[in-house]
């Protein structure tokens, strides 16, 4: 009670009027009644923690176009392979391998299903009167602008074995002096004599034949010299030139030893040619004592260093051609700049030795054929044969090089899709097939088989007329000259022939088809194949992901909140799962489990949540004395309400981030098992794709460059997306930038 001058306030020390005032609207007046007052709307609305996360994400442009880019590729992962007409569950015929990308078409060689070839090798064809590259690997027909596309280029030199060269030389030798080094064409060497060798055994017969050596051409000093100097060519370092020389060398069976017997003495240059020839035979015979009849023999070029040579030089002998002529060959063959070797021109035995029959010579003018090739030679009237090659010694000192050989490279724009699926020559194509035709109405086919004398059918009479040449693969009427191979079973007759078709008609495509991505070596559209891979990647990662994010959370959550004993008896057996090297766990169970889906997914999630169950445990070490946790745990909260309500929505961003990685991670771990032949066996993935196609680099690179740029895209999109989330769902950013 308030006192006045000393005494309490009281009502009753008031006046009459003032104990029971009169009070009137006059006594209110509002101030400042010149300015209205309002009441003011809150700034900001009531919103989920879901919307408010959403919009955080949303102001993060790059995770938005990372979830943009994660959406359609897992879009294409579902609708591709579905939505695709081709099969590529199993290899296609031969003309859809390596056909390239093509989105357009005639686009000057952008993704129109062409590529530029610089620097191919070449041969002179003389049908065509032009050079030419190898016709099975790019025909004609599939070159832009046929033989008027391809650029020609002057002769080089070149040091590179190719069987479109020529001329040149057989650089042989040796470095340093550590011995004697051979070139040899063997025989087939039989460990041993059995009976009738001459169905038997590869043999050389010297009463029947005579053998001269028409030419043993070696090196040209005064050629060589003249190019060095007009920098057309770079001899090789501390090059010192050997004696070369000529051994036929046989097998002696009583010592049970090889013997050599020298046909041409070692010296640097040779002067045989085949005005000046050496008989091979009376050489042989003279210095074997007569021997005549050989099973097991070579003949061997040999490399010495000549007088005065240091003993660190590099040694070689440089062979042009060397040529030992049967008396009954009807040809020797030696290759020109207009002829060379190669397997376009008619076929010549370069090396024959037939039992009875011819020896062509043992020719390696084509210095290129003296390297690369194995030489066939043929023995008896069997049709097999025996491989003759030139051989050297295995030593890390030795080497075998063509030197100075002679090449023309073209250049030309290639259109695979041309080449191969335009017209060419199907060889056996079935009754059954052009019964079909009949059927779809595009041609009338006429044939008739009888039967023998012992009853056994032959085909009589076969005639097919085209009716429909818009939509018939066949571009000629056929015959009885067409036909190739008849299957006469009685009941069941057919018959195969050979026809000029359009292949993509042929192989049931209305019109030239287009393949995106190209085509892998085994023809199976590349752009169905990798999406229908990435679909499998994709769910092993998100299965992988789902299993291992649970566990790890509930492990995890578990062990931090609680600590002490429980922790560390978790802690411990996380410690031993994790140091199981997990590619030796997923080894093992893919052995006993094979290599499918379910061994592989099981395999990643036996040690997968580990990582996410230390995340998870860190945090809640870092949250669980938090004061709104010990608040909450006053007012009778329980464990699982404060793990679930408080502690893990704050801990979520941080985890999330690390989590959504796994999937990406998921995919590498099995691209990587897959280059170690652990891959699926039983369907596609990024990573069988990758490994299958990893010897195509330098000639297909699209087969690599679109599994690789899909994995690198779902790397980084993974990654901008989890750190976008991890933002967006942290709840100590709530209403920030508002």
């Amino acid at each position: 009670m308030k006192k006045i001058d000393d005494k309490d306030f009281e009502l009753a020390n008031l006046p009459i009027e003032a104990q029971d005032p009169e009070i009137t609207k006059e006594d209110f007046v509002l101030q400042d009644s010149d300015n209205a007052v309002h009441e003011q709307k809150f700034q900001t609305k009531p919103t989920t923690f879901f919307k408010d996360s959403m919009k955080r994400f949303a102001k993060n442009k790059s995770s938005v176009v990372a979830a943009f880019i994660l959406g359609i590729l897992i879009l294409l992962a579902i609708i591709v392979p579905f939505a695709s007409p081709y099969d590529v569950s199993k290899p296609q015929d031969v003309a859809l391998s390596n056909l390239e990308p093509k989105l357009f078409n005639n686009a000057g060689g952008f993704w129109d299903g062409t590529k530029s070839l610089d620097r191919i090798s070449s041969y002179y064809d003389s049908d065509l009167e032009h050079w030419v590259p190898d016709q099975e690997a790019y025909p004609v027909t599939g070159i832009v602008g046929g033989v008027d596309g391809i650029n020609v280029g002057d002769e080089e030199y070149t040091n590179i074995a190719d069987k479109n060269g020529f001329e040149g030389y057989a650089l042989v030798g040796y470095y340093g002096s550590t011995g004697v080094n051979t070139v040899s064409l063997k025989s087939s060497n039989p460990a041993e004599y059995i009976g009738d060798i001459k169905d038997k055994q590869f043999a050389l017969e010297l009463d029947e034949i005579e053998l001269t050596l028409t030419n043993f051409e070696v090196v040209d000093l005064a050629k060589i010299r003249e190019l060095e100097e007009d920098d057309k060519i770079e001899l090789p370092q501390g090059y010192s030139l050997g004696l070369t020389s000529l051994e036929f060398n046989y097998f002696d069976m009583d010592e049970k030893k090889y013997v050599p017997v020298t046909i041409v003495e070692p010296a640097l240059t040779h002067d045989i040619n085949p005005s000046n020839t050496v008989n091979v035979k009376e050489k042989i015979l003279s210095l074997t004592g007569g021997e005549h009849f050989f099973t097991q023999f070579y003949f061997t070029i040999t490399v010495t260093p000549a007088s005065g040579t240091p003993a660190d030089a590099n040694v070689c002998g440089l062979v042009r051609n060397m040529v030992i002529h049967d008396s009954r060959a009807d040809d020797v063959f030696v290759p020109t700049a207009e002829e060379p070797i190669n397997p376009h021109l008619p076929e010549i035995e370069y090396f024959s030795i037939d039992l009875g029959r011819d020896l062509n010579g043992i020719c390696f003018n084509n210095a290129m054929s003296f390297v690369a090739r194995n030489l066939e030679i043929g023995y008896g009237v069997s049709t097999q044969t025996n491989r003759g090659y030139w051989n050297i010694g295995s030593s890390r000192n030795y080497s075998k090089e063509v030197y100075l050989g002679k090449c023309r490279f073209v250049s030309f724009v290639f259109n695979s899709y041309e080449a191969t699926l335009g017209e060419t020559w199907e060889d056996s194509i079935s009754l059954s097939i052009l019964r079909d035709y009949k059927t779809a109405g595009w041609v009338t086919l006429r044939y008739s088989f009888d039967y023998d004398e012992k009853d056994k059918p032959y085909l009589e009479y076969f005639e097919l007329h085209i009716t429909d040449k818009e939509n018939c693969p066949l571009l000629d009427d056929l015959d009885m000259d067409d036909v190739v191979s008849v299957r006469a079973v009685k009941g069941k007759e057919s018959f195969d022939v050979r026809a000029r078709v359009i292949k993509y008609k042929f192989l049931g495509f209305k019109e030239m088809p287009k393949f995106i991505f190209g085509t892998d070596k085994a023809g199976r559209d590349m752009f169905k194949y990798v999406f229908e891979g990435l679909r499998n990647s994709l769910g092993l990662g998100i299965i992988t992901f789902a299993v291992c994010f649970l566990f790890g959370l509930i492990w995890g959550a578990v062990s931090g909140y609680f600590g002490g004993n429980v922790d560390l008896a978790m802690e411990r057996l996380t410690d031993i799962l994790s140091g199981m090297p997990w590619i030796v766990v997923m080894t093992i169970i893919v052995m006993h489990m094979g290599r499918n889906f379910v061994a592989f997914a099981l395999a990643l999630c036996l040690t997968g949540w580990i990582g996410t169950a230390s995340t998870t445990r860190t945090q809640f070490y870092r949250f669980r004395g938090r004061e709104y946790v010990l608040a909450s745990r006053t007012l009778g909260a329980s464990d699982a309400r404060l793990i679930a309500k408080h502690i893990l929505p704050n801990a979520m961003g941080t985890i999330i981030t690390g989590a959504v990685l796994m999937i990406p991670s998921v995919i590498f771990s099995e691209a990587t098992l897959a280059y170690l032949g652990l891959g699926f066996q039983d369907r596609s993935s990024l990573g069988v794709i990758l490994s299958a196609n990893q010897g195509q680099l330098f000639n297909h690179p699209y087969q690599l460059i679109f599994p690789a740029v899909i994995i690198s895209l779902l790397m980084i999109s993974f990654n901008l997306f989890g750190n976008g989330l991890r933002d967006a769902i942290n709840p100590s950013l709530k209403g920030e930038g508002e």
